[in-house]
């Protein structure tokens, strides 16, 4: 059963390796590359039922003390990870395989997806804390490279550009993370770092706590790999990129501060200062990455700003210690950004032609869009939903990531179920009532699947997290955050009216990124990105697809 595990990183390298020959033309390195991924994909699948029913999955050689010196091993939470990261690679090469052609970077681009996913697989299961870092500086030096696939375009050069730097930063840190650990206690077994955790904390590094060191630095070293303020202006550049290299970005990489603080868990969880570092830097980016997000009128642009809020509600989790929550919602997001980016071009041409036919439905719309209604089935249907759904069903998660989880559950699944009504397909009473039973049927999801995830990773990552942020701090956070959007939404008279452009304005220029900004010049037309059958538009007004 090891073999199926080694295979997993190795069939994507030997087929990157055959799409490498001079000889291979883009359409059979296409083939190559979606085989090769559906293999790993269907090892992967295995390696988690595998690991599900018996337990950890390893092929490690070790030294005469038992600690591992190089190798690959899967939890739990490994084996889910790999498994993701395998799927969205076959979606995505299989997608790249049709909106690519006639790319004459085509080829190179199915090469580096190939390497991208062998690497992001090592980050997952690697067996210690230095293979990780080798793969992960893989990962980063790929995703520079794809996100330059349209160079010479000054956008792309500038995006590269920047993504180069901001990567680097994190890196850096990481290195110097694990740097600390070795001279500390020696490589990190990633088998059982807890006992590596409390050797930590018994270690000074130049009057430091060791422990305190490495885990704030792995929360440095996230941050800048997932977008999250201060390191988070790399991300809205990469609108330069083509659609699969996004999907790639949004879908795997993006993730790596929750694949970064899940997996070093028992180190981050240990530190005071690192989650709080984490939960202070995710909800400033939750909120402001969000607030930008809701004023974008394009679909990639929104979508990359949603990606950052999401990383930014991700890391607040891991902050109050909901580490099962927070690989749902890796999980979760992978899926749905996959979808959403491969996507796009078909929201665009699915909302010109809504907007073009006659409406069918009955429903009363300014019935449909007054404040009772919107704030009965918008607030009041998802609190009550989350009510019963936290009554029938016990998601084993603290009293902090609840607080979260509600309401961000809240907010989510009530915009959603008001976009529903906006788009007014039914009669009225009917309307309601489809959108107050989709309500519930995400909350009871959403409450379901944390609940299946914690079970399945029980083992695996800590519950009880003593250093993790209380439930007082993330109520009293919360309540700040409402008072400050009620005080800017609710201010009366002109100087409201006139403060609410301000922010509005404040919000469009933080999003900006236009070839303007990046590289000096005025923006050049895209170079055309081959789809069949059809192109999509890269910005273009066609609402919230986030």
């Amino acid at each position: 059963m090891s073999a199926l595990l080694v295979a997993v990183p190795v069939l994507p390298l030997l087929a990157a390796l055959a799409v490498s020959a001079g000889s291979i033309t883009p359409r059979p390195a296409a083939r190559i590359a979606t085989g090769a991924s559906a293999l790993a994909f269907a090892a992967a699948l295995i390696t988690l039922i595998r690991v599900g029913i018996d337990g950890p999955l390893g092929f490690v050689a070790t030294g005469d003390d038992g600690r591992a010196i190089i190798g690959l091993s899967a939890d739990r939470v490994g084996a889910v990870l790999i498994t993701l990261t395998t799927a969205v690679a076959v979606v995505v090469q299989s997608f790249a395989s049709r909106s690519l052609l006639g790319d004459p970077r085509a080829r190179r681009f199915h090469l580096l997806a190939l390497v991208l996913t062998s690497a992001t697989s090592v980050v997952a299961v690697s067996a210690t804390a230095t293979g990780l870092v080798a793969a992960w500086l893989v990962t980063s030096v790929v995703m520079v490279a794809l996100v330059g696939h349209r160079a010479p375009w000054p956008p792309a050069v500038a995006a590269t550009r920047r993504t180069r730097w901001s990567f680097a930063i994190g890196d850096a840190v990481l290195v110097v993370a694990v740097l600390v650990a070795l001279a500390a206690i020696g490589n990190i077994d990633m088998r059982n770092v807890a006992a590596d955790a409390a050797a930590l904390d018994g270690e000074q590094i130049a009057g430091v706590n060791a422990l305190t060191s490495v885990a704030v630095l792995l929360v440095v070293a996230g941050v800048a790999r997932s977008a999250l303020i201060p390191i988070h202006r790399w991300l809205p550049t990469t609108l330069a990129a083509p659609t699969p290299v996004s999907a790639l970005l949004h879908a795997g990489v993006v993730n790596g501060a929750g694949v970064l603080l899940i997996r070093f868990s028992p180190i981050f969880g240990s530190s005071v200062g690192a989650m709080s570092l984490a939960f202070v830097l995710g909800v400033l980016t939750a909120l402001v990455a969000t607030a930008v997000m809701l004023v974008r009128t394009d679909v990639k642009g929104a979508l990359v700003w949603s990606t950052s809020g999401q990383m930014g509600f991700m890391v607040l989790q891991l902050g109050v210690g909901a580490f099962a929550a927070a690989l749902f919602h890796i999980v979760g997001h992978a899926l749905y950004k996959a979808t959403m980016f491969l996507g796009a071009g078909g929201a665009i041409s699915a909302h010109s032609r809504q907007v073009r036919r006659p409406h069918l439905g009955r429903a009363d719309t300014p019935t449909l869009t007054s404040p009772p209604v919107r704030i009965g089935v918008g607030i009041v249907a998802p609190l009550a939903a989350f009510a019963a759904a936290l009554t029938i069903i016990d998601p084993h998660v603290t009293t902090a990531g609840m607080i979260l989880i509600v309401v961000f559950g809240t907010f989510s699944i009530g915009r959603a179920a008001i976009g529903w009504m906006a788009s007014t397909p039914f009669s009225t009473s009917t309307t309601v009532l489809s959108a107050v039973a989709g309500v519930a049927t995400g909350v009871f999801g959403y409450v379901g699947g944390i609940t299946i995830f914690e079970l399945f990773v029980v083992d695996v990552v800590p519950y009880d997290v003593p250093a993790a942020v209380g439930p007082m701090w993330v109520t009293g956070v919360l309540i700040g955050i409402g008072a400050l959007v009620a005080a800017v939404a609710f201010a009366p008279g002109e100087r409201g009216a006139a403060l609410r452009r301000r922010v509005y304005v404040s919000l469009l220029s933080t999003g900006a990124t236009t070839a303007t900004v990046e590289s000096g010049g005025p923006a050049l037309a895209a170079p055309t990105e081959h789809v069949a059958p059809r192109t999509e538009p890269s910005l273009v007004t066609a609402g919230e697809h986030s």
